[in-house]
């Protein structure tokens, strides 16, 4: 019985990180107190550049004024978002793997283990990738131009309310964007790093449920009725398999009603980014050239972070869908009334597969992503042509 090793409680914590660089970058650096020092002051500056900036583009009020800076008002709304949002996220990304219980690695044999090693090494470099792009944007705006108000509807307010101070503040402004490209990808990797451990659980817990009748390959039919020391050991592996089910979709249920909010906010200003991004690379032929590095780097950036986070809600949903054809396929039938029972219980819990839901038919998943792409289409093709009417108007 030794090769059926996974019918054994989890660990309480997590002795093996895989995901490490996740960890390391996303989470334990935002508990360093300097850290947690400089994102309160980043927070209380971003707050008040905020009503400034809104200020600005309703005295505008130009359908070109608004497009030129449209990216990087939504930025700094969305920074504002997401550093206030990091603590909270934190909070319930530490319950999650708290509370989760953890099989190492191995615990499901060498096959299970190359296969979750193999996804887990793709992510990481993926993650890595992403990173050092974000933190060469990020450089790349602090470099001095001297067409940065074309581009940062922040230097134009730092310009115009407080002329006085104009260089400490575009100075402090620009050297921010080393921080702001870390902080901007920082929730979703949080939430990137929580669902790959919880697919990873899921995977192992997979092997349970194919090994069910392990042990007994050659049990006779007729009298496996009769067998009680193997209709108690399916009772104990049933009611395992029940219980380690339960647990963890009841700790992914309180980590994702903790997290459903956030994740709705940042689904809507994801695409806003997304749709600033492409309408200014289309409208702004003039400065773009000048912008290059800007608008690539972060577009990219942006592209590799929804790419991944969706991926990742859509591998969860792909994993959990299994378990209900994995228990279907199950030797039901060499067990005894009372195992019958308890696997239609188990049968119906796992019919429903568990998704990244943040409303009631809402899911992080390939669907999401295909109508997002689609809503960002749209609202191109509307502001293009509110430009283009504005040109036509003028001349």
């Amino acid at each position: 019985m030794a090769a059926y090793q996974t019918f054994f409680e989890p660990n309480a914590a997590l002795s093996e990180d895989p995901y490490w660089p996740l960890r390391l970058i996303f989470l334990d650096m935002f508990q360093h107190k300097p850290i947690k020092y400089l994102l309160n002051i980043m927070l209380v500056l971003t707050t008040i550049l905020i009503p400034l900036e809104t200020l600005l583009l309703l005295q505008a009020f130009d359908g070109v004024y608004f497009i030129k800076y449209f990216t990087t008002y939504i930025g700094s709304i969305f920074t504002c978002i997401t550093i206030y949002s990091i603590p909270q996220i934190h909070k319930s990304i530490s319950y999650g793997m708290n509370h989760l219980g953890i099989w190492t690695m191995n615990s499901a044999g060498p096959v299970v283990e190359k296969s979750i090693r193999r996804e887990i090494f793709y992510e990481n470099v993926f993650t890595i990738i992403t990173l050092v792009l974000s933190v060469l944007t990020g450089m790349t705006y602090m470099v001095p131009n001297n067409n940065d108000k074309d581009f940062f509807l922040g230097q134009v307010v730092i310009e115009k309310f407080f002329p006085k101070f104009e260089k400490l503040l575009s100075f402090s402004h620009k050297m921010s964007s080393l921080v702001v490209s870390i902080v901007l990808i920082a929730p979703f990797h949080m939430l990137i790093y929580y669902c790959g451990h919880a697919r990873m659980q899921f995977q192992m817990f997979l092997r349970c449920l194919r090994n069910l009748n392990y042990g007994y390959d050659e049990l006779d039919l007729l009298k496996s009725n009769y067998n009680e020391e193997y209709q108690k050991e399916i009772t104990r592996r049933l009611k395992f398999s029940i219980d380690r089910h339960v647990r963890i979709y009841s700790v992914h249920d309180k980590v994702l009603k903790d997290l459903r909010n956030y994740i709705f906010v940042f689904a809507i200003f994801g695409a806003l980014m997304g749709l600033g991004l492409v309408v200014y690379g289309v409208s702004s032929q003039s400065s773009l050239q000048e912008k290059y590095l800007h608008v690539v780097g972060l577009g990219t950036t942006y592209i590799l972070t929804f790419i991944h986070t969706i991926w990742v809600g859509q591998a969860c949903e792909n994993v959990t869908s299994q378990m209900f054809e994995i228990l279907r396929q199950s030797d039901w039938y060499y067990w005894n009334d009372k195992n019958k029972k308890i696997y239609l219980l188990h049968l119906l819990k796992s019919e429903k597969p568990y998704k990244l839901q943040y409303s009631q038919n809402v899911s992080v998943n390939y669907e999401l992503g295909v109508s997002m792409l689609k809503s960002i289409f749209s609202m191109i093709t509307v502001l293009i042509r509110l430009k283009h009417d504005y040109y036509l108007n003028r001349n």
